[in-house]
């Protein structure tokens, strides 16, 4: 199926009513507990306001127009390769598809979200100033755009214990709350930021690297709204979905400036590593760094960043599916796309310290990158490109020093979880945690898509991690807490 039929369709209704009316179904989803798929609408929405031609002559959308076009999206996501099933097929890559499409609205925003990216993006240094990057491109210092995105969270998703309602727009009442503590310039840079209007779509679409051009693919991908969440439509600054605020509070900062600042990924790999270590350092882990190890073994290159207890590899890189592969999670696909990262981490650094050190008789790696990968278990990942690559570097089963099954991907959030588990149960290390985990792995019955998901048998209800704690205290202004 093509999406050009409902393209031609939404061409033939004015700008406004097709507007008005996803707005309102939009809304209704919003209130539902049920979780309606409400990122198709919000994909009509954004085709709405990059097809509409004013020259056209158009006519009055009614609801039941929206729904016909509504189906006929379904009919096109339903035709994508991914869910003509076969027998025996392996559902893994369906799930990686959809949890790209979806798990983004699921992972929900906190205090630690903001303080983790005050400590990244603001704090922490290495060889190049992101944050001096960051306000050069607009006009905002980090700290200012996390304080205002943490009032809006408050505003948006707290209102239940702030007791102030929460209408769907930022309104004069939200605006004026924010220019007590930032300026008006300060606060115009953070709306110009992140606002779409019919004015300036075609702009930002235009300079949108996470945008798939095939437009028979768009329902696949991250809303473009979770980059704009606010829409400047009838001079009304509007949220078209409140959770697509979530990936928005949690992921804009490192999305723009990957876009925007070629230095930035190389220096935000560094501190993601140092930021890692204030984890080791606040559950105790005894482990050595990357430094430590070239003295002890003699090695210059194709070294991990730490090592725990002699045993359990760390390696940390700040790597992401792009939004083809996202769509696309085919075995050539994957394996071109983590070749030079996640693959080189396992087969040329760990593999390779594990046959220097000849110390243990098992091993263990654990990749950190920032966002979720969304690539199963170790198995998956194995069976899917893992092996193949592998194969290609050891053919005699070199690699069986560190297996597969013990190798594990997480993002940084669960990083952090793993880290609190440990210091909250003393009793418990990072070894058994492991095992565990890839015991659990082994059976379908309590294997996990992602790791995080294992952690929550240890009873983890929130952060009391120092560095997090610290960081919370400083990303709202003492004005805004009186």
């Amino acid at each position: 199926m093509d999406f050009k039929p409902i393209r031609n369709k939404l061409k033939t209704f004015t700008l406004d009513s097709v507007t008005n009316e996803i707005l309102i179904i939009l809304k209704k989803f919003e209130k539902d507990e049920r979780k309606q798929r409400f990122w198709h609408p919000l994909i009509l929405l954004k085709w709405n306001l990059e097809f509409s031609d004013k020259k056209y002559k158009a006519k009055t959308a009614k609801r039941a127009d929206i729904g016909k076009l509504l189906k006929q999206l379904d009919e096109l996501e339903m035709s994508h390769n991914t869910f003509r099933f076969k027998k025996g097929q392996s559902f893994t890559k369906t799930f990686t598809i959809l949890a790209h499409q979806q798990f983004l609205y699921q992972e929900i925003t906190w205090w630690d979200r903001f303080a983790r990216q005050l400590i990244l993006f603001n704090d922490l240094k290495s060889k190049y100033c992101i944050k001096k990057s960051f306000e050069n491109l607009t006009n905002l210092s980090i700290s200012t755009f996390l304080n205002i995105s943490y009032i809006i969270w408050v505003y948006s998703h707290q209102s239940e214990l702030t007791k102030v309602p929460y209408y769907g727009y930022i309104n004069d009442d939200i605006k004026t709350l924010l220019t007590t503590i930032h300026s008006q310039k300060e606060l115009k840079s953070y709306l110009d930021l992140l606002t779409v209007s019919k004015d300036n779509i075609h702009e930002i679409l235009n300079e949108d690297n996470r945008v798939l051009r095939n437009y028979n693919l768009q329902t696949f991908e991250p809303s473009f709204f979770t980059r704009k969440p606010y829409f400047l439509h009838n001079n009304k600054l509007l949220i078209p979905h409140k959770d697509i605020l979530h990936h928005n509070f949690n992921y804009f900062l490192y999305e723009y400036l990957k876009q925007k600042d070629k230095n930035f990924t190389t220096e935000f790999g560094l501190r993601l590593e140092k930021y890692v270590q204030l984890g080791l350092d606040e559950s105790n882990q005894n482990y050595k760094t990357e430094n430590e190890l070239k003295k002890l073994i003699g090695l210059e290159k194709n070294l991990v960043d730490f090592i725990i207890l002699d045993k359990v590899f760390i390696e940390v890189k700040a790597i992401e599916s792009k939004p083809f592969v996202s769509a696309n999670p085919t075995d050539k696909v994957l394996g071109n796309e983590f070749r030079k990262n996640l693959v080189k981490a396992y087969i040329k650094q760990m593999v390779n310290v594990a046959y220097n050190l000849k110390a243990q008789t098992e091993y263990f790696g654990i990749i950190i990158t920032y966002k979720k990968l969304f690539l199963g278990t170790s198995q998956d990942i194995w069976n899917q490109f893992l092996k193949e690559e592998t194969l290609k570097v050891w053919k005699k089963n070199e690699h069986s020093i560190i297996p597969y099954s013990n190798l594990f991907v997480m993002d940084i959030y669960t990083w952090d979880k793993l880290m609190q588990v440990l210091k909250d149960n003393s009793s418990l290390t990072l070894e058994t945690v492991l095992k565990k985990v890839r015991d659990d792995n082994s059976s379908e019955k309590t294997k996990k898509f992602h790791f995080s998901m294992h952690l929550d048998e240890y009873d983890f209800t929130n952060f009391d991690l120092k560095y997090l704690k610290e960081a919370n205290g400083r990303i709202v202004p003492e004005k805004a807490s009186r």
